[in-house]
């Protein structure tokens, strides 16, 4: 399944195998972000390394004034991969 990001009001979702082999398609970083409250990872199917850093930078760029968004779901390799980081699968204690 290819990846794909989906903004709709304030939710931000992906979808598919966010890995390395699929993030640069994405283009995330044109999106206007203003506004996002939550990052849906309900319909991923797995991540990996380059799949995390990009919902970290999704997290960065949608935290305003302290307040970060809410990431939901916890697809295949997320768990193993934020442990690895010393990060919490929500993003809720990232940097």
């Amino acid at each position: 399944m290819t990846a794909a990001i989906d903004l709709r009001g304030t939710e931000l979702s992906l979808s598919g195998a966010v890995t390395g082999a699929s993030v640069a398609d994405l283009h995330a970083e044109r999106l206007d972000l203003h506004g996002v409250t939550t990052i849906s990872l309900e319909r991923v199917s797995e991540v990996d390394t380059v799949g995390v850093a990009l919902i970290a930078q999704l997290v960065a760029r949608t935290t305003v004034g302290g307040t970060r968004p809410h990431v939901i779901g916890t697809p295949k390799g997320l768990d193993e991969l934020c442990q690895a980081y010393r990060i919490s699968p929500d993003f809720s204690d990232f940097p």
